[in-house]
């Protein structure tokens, strides 16, 4: 699962070595191109001051929203200081890391961070056709609950990390790509156009693919590539087809499929887990509970015989 999606490039390590924080879980979401968003989340509990010191000048975005209200703090960009009280929870900041920024902490905070490389949004604005972004920026402490949802949403990812799947953490991960560049990229959202699907031939193909890959970590971008589309219209097409994204009708075929083997009393819930597609017995247990409100082992005994 996430370890198909690559090492996470040192993103983790180096908020966790600059800030003297062991509290910091990472992972990078990982294209064909390389690293493409890192993701962390860094919670800092204690009352006394703690300093964000600029990390290493690159030519990429450091984008952080509050989870929790917390983390009172003076902000200095380009040698101009801010002062920012108490952060309300989906509080957002930018900080571009081609320039110096710092700021000084004096409250516990718990944040998400993600590290959006310029690389990753010409890639981005270049597939879906729009202008290239040369800057992003907003306000210190703008609210947005946009990215404070998509935040807690990859939550899960960096608590289970070994159930981790690509497709989940690519369609969080361009979901947030396209909301951060038309919010606070200059570029204006398209223009409104009838939703549409995919054609009864790339459906058929795109679930003959995924079916074939159930017990495979496969990626958006493969999907996509089968129905000779972008990532970005794939997953809206898909989703317009079906009433589902391509993560959550994979899930919804590998919770059948373990159905159906659960069927087979001889053999063990550990294999059915492995050959439908889950990282172990518990991850499976905890999917086939949500969607079923059973434990395999519970469902397997009541529809025995």
């Amino acid at each position: 699962m996430l370890n198909t999606l690559g090492p996470d490039c040192h993103f983790g390590q180096r908020l966790a070595s600059q800030y003297g924080i062991d509290a910091v879980q990472s992972f990078v979401s990982r294209s064909r191109r390389g690293c493409e968003l890192g993701v962390a989340r860094m919670r800092y509990e204690l009352p006394h001051l703690f300093v964000l010191a600029p990390l290493p000048t690159e030519e990429a975005f450091l984008l952080s929203v509050e989870i929790n209200p917390g983390g009172s703090r003076r902000v200095i960009r380009d040698g101009k200081s801010r002062q920012l009280g108490l952060q309300q929870e989906g509080a957002f900041h930018i900080a571009d890391l081609s320039q110096r920024a710092s700021a000084y902490v004096s409250s516990p905070f718990h944040s998400m961070f993600f590290h959006l490389p310029r690389a990753t949004i010409d890639a981005f604005t270049e597939e879906m056709e729009m202008p290239r972004v040369d800057r992003l920026g907003c306000a210190a402490g703008t609210l947005d609950p946009v990215v404070a949802n998509l935040g807690r949403a990859m939550l899960p990812v960096l608590l289970h990390p070994q159930d981790a799947s690509r497709l989940f953490v690519e369609h969080l991960a361009l979901a947030l790509k396209a909301h951060v560049v038309h919010a606070y990229g200059g570029v204006a959202g398209p223009a409104p156009a009838q939703a549409r699907g995919l054609a009864l031939w790339q459906e058929r193909r795109a679930k003959a693919f995924l079916m074939e890959h159930l017990a495979d970590d496969v990626s958006l971008g493969d999907a996509a590539r089968e129905c000779a589309l972008s990532r970005s219209h794939f997953s809206k097409a898909f989703k317009q087809t079906t009433g589902q994204t391509p993560h959550a009708w994979l899930v919804a075929q590998r919770v059948q499929a373990a159905r159906r083997l659960l069927g087979q009393p001889h053999l063990p819930i550990a294999e059915i887990a492995t050959a439908c597609g889950f990282s172990d017995q518990s991850h499976l247990t905890r999917v086939f509970t949500a969607h079923t409100g059973t434990s395999p082992a519970r469902w397997r005994r009541i529809n025995a015989g």
